[in-house]
């Protein structure tokens, strides 16, 4: 019998390094970018949607995770809303959630999520303040 501290695995990928952060400030609000994706990180920070965003006077938080062994389906996309979340599912390997009250954005994103999809389609419908009258949705 050994003392040596035993290895898990960590199957819900939460301990994923973010290498990659980026913060910009324009007066009191904040964007801050977390990737373990070079280049979903520096699309982020690029993106219209986020300074959009900011100029509501909401900021945001953002960290994405790109999940190189997730599942790879992407044919449905719901967004479903309660009280303060918002969140978005692509297929069965992509999940996107915000919490519009502490104006943080969560995400794990699959393989064959391109990143200009993420940030030019999937984001600015989750960031929606209008909710979809999809079946999924709840107002």
């Amino acid at each position: 019998m050994t003392n040596e501290p035993q290895c898990h695995p960590d199957l819900l990928r939460r301990f994923v390094a973010t290498p990659y952060h980026f913060s910009k400030a324009d007066g009191p609000n904040r964007l801050c970018v977390e990737s373990n994706d070079l280049e979903i990180a520096l699309s982020i920070r690029r993106s219209n949607i986020f300074w959009r965003q900011m100029i509501q006077g909401d900021g945001l938080s953002c960290k994405l995770i790109r999940d190189m062994a997730g599942p790879v389906d992407s044919s449905n996309i719901s967004i479903i809303s309660f009280e303060t979340l918002r969140i978005l599912h692509l297929g069965t390997g992509t999940i996107l959630i915000y919490d519009v009250e502490r104006s943080e954005l969560l995400g794990f994103v699959t393989r064959n999520v391109k990143v200009q999809e993420l940030v030019d389609s999937l984001i600015p419908k989750l960031l929606n303040r209008q909710v979809d009258s999809t079946p999924f949705t709840k107002k």
